[in-house]
């Protein structure tokens, strides 16, 4: 799945990731910071997912927890937006 997919996906429904189409325009090619810069926490959350990456996880956590005076840490960020990696190889856009 693609990066744009995976950060506009709202569920799965068997092996096929339910994509937002009008989320994905909105979001497509945006790099993690314009996605913390808008609030777009779920998104943002997906994004460091996605690329693997502790420190984009710390930056949401930061951000997050910045705006509103928590304290999260990067491990507990994709279970507070519901966000895990899962390997489909379809989508159903909607």
């Amino acid at each position: 799945m693609e990066l744009d997919d995976f950060i506009s996906t709202i569920g799965y429904d068997g092996g096929s990731a339910v994509v937002d189409k009008v989320r994905r325009a909105k979001n497509k090619g945006k790099k993690i910071e314009d996605l913390l810069e808008e609030a777009s926490f779920r998104a943002a959350t997906a994004f460091a997912i996605y690329s693997n990456s502790d420190e984009d996880l710390q930056k949401v956590a930061d951000k997050y927890n910045e705006v509103s005076n928590s304290n999260y840490t990067k491990e507990e960020i994709p279970r507070l937006f519901g966000v895990s990696k899962v390997d489909v190889k379809k989508r159903i856009l909607l």
